[in-house]
C-alpha cells in the first residue's frame, strides 16, 4: 500500500515538474511567434494604404524589409522644419510627437513574411528580386492614431503616414519623400 502511494506521489511530482514549466513557457513562446508575423492591425494599415491607388494589382515583395537608416533623415535640418517635414504639417502636435517617437520603434523592426491570405486579392507577391517593378515595405509602425510605412521602389523611397479615423480606417495623412532618382 505504501509503495502504491509512493508511486502516485512520484507520478504527481513528474507531472508537476513537466507541466508547470510548460505552462509558464507557453505564453512566452506564443508571444515570440506573434513577433515573427504582422498583427491584424498592421495588415489593415497595408490594405488601407492602397485603397485609393486606382490600380487593380500591386506587386509587392513577399516579406517586409528592415531597412532602418532612412529614419535619421527625419531628425536633421535638411528635411525637418518648425512647421513640419516635407508634406507633413505639424499643425497637429500629435503627429510631431509620433514622428519624434518613430526612431525608437524603427530600431525594433524586423524582416517578416507577409501572409498573402491576410491581404486582399489585389496584391501580387514577388519573391524574385529581378522581377521589376515591385514595391518593398517595412512593417507598419503604429504610434497612437498614426501609422508609418516606408515604401521602397527601385528609384525612390517615401514614408507614408496614415491617421486612424473614428471608423477604424487608416486614412492617408501625408507623405515624406526621402529620395527620388530621375531616369531618362
Amino acid at each position: 500500500m505504501k509503495q502504491l502511494e509512493l508511486i502516485k506521489q512520484m507520478g504527481r511530482s513528474v507531472i508537476n515538474w513537466f507541466f508547470i514549466p510548460v505552462t509558464i513557457l507557453l505564453p512566452l513562446i506564443a508571444g515570440a511567434q506573434d513577433k515573427k508575423g504582422l498583427s491584424r492591425e498592421q495588415y489593415q494599415v497595408i490594405e488601407d494604404a492602397f485603397k485609393n491607388s486606382g490600380k487593380d494589382h500591386t506587386r509587392i515583395f513577399f516579406q517586409t524589409i528592415d531597412y532602418k537608416s532612412w529614419v535619421h533623415l527625419l531628425y536633421g535640418t535638411y528635411y525637418r522644419e518648425k512647421r513640419g517635414i516635407a508634406l507633413c504639417s505639424f499643425d497637429n502636435t500629435k503627429l510631431e510627437g509620433a514622428i519624434d517617437q518613430l526612431i525608437y520603434h524603427v530600431k525594433n523592426i524586423r524582416v517578416k513574411e507577409i501572409n498573402k491570405n491576410k491581404l486582399g486579392k489585389r496584391f501580387v507577391f514577388i519573391d524574385d528580386l529581378t522581377e521589376y517593378p515591385y514595391l518593398s515595405i517595412t512593417e507598419p509602425i503604429i504610434i497612437g492614431e498614426y501609422s508609418f510605412i516606408l515604401f521602397k521602389h527601385l528609384n525612390s523611397e517615401s514614408l507614408s503616414v496614415q491617421k486612424k479615423n473614428g471608423k477604424g480606417d487608416w486614412i492617408f495623412e501625408c507623405a515624406i519623400p526621402l529620395y527620388v532618382v530621375f531616369v531618362d
